[in-house]
C-alpha cells in the first residue's frame, strides 16, 4: 500500500528551525514495519506543491498532521487534494 504522510504549510510570524516531524517519521516507521511504501511530505521544505505530489505518488492512503493553529491549512490542504485524488 502506498501511504503519503503530510505535514501542510504552515509559516510563523516568528523566526523557526525546520525539523523533521517526530510523530509522522514514527507512524512512517510502523507502516514501513508493516510492508508498505511510505513518503513523508512537509510542504514547508518541498518544492513542488503538495496537489503535485499527491497526483504523481498516487498514495492509497493520505494522513495530514495539525496542531490546533494548523488546523485551518490542514483542512485546505485537504480539500486541495481530495480536487486532484480521491482516497480515505
Amino acid at each position: 500500500m502506498r501511504v503519503a504522510l503530510i505535514n501542510p504549510k504552515f509559516r510563523l510570524p516568528i523566526d523557526t528551525r525546520t525539523t523533521a516531524h517526530l510523530g509522522l517519521a514514527y507512524l512512517a516507521a510502523v507502516s514501513e514495519r508493516r510492508g508498505d511504501e511510505v513518503i513523508i511530505f512537509d510542504a514547508d521544505v518541498e518544492e513542488k506543491s503538495v496537489t503535485d505530489f499527491v497526483q504523481e505518488f498516487r498514495p492509497h492512503i493520505i494522513g495530514i498532521t495539525a496542531n490546533t493553529p494548523q488546523v485551518k491549512q490542514a483542512w485546505r490542504t485537504a480539500r486541495a487534494i481530495k480536487e486532484v485524488h480521491d482516497c480515505p
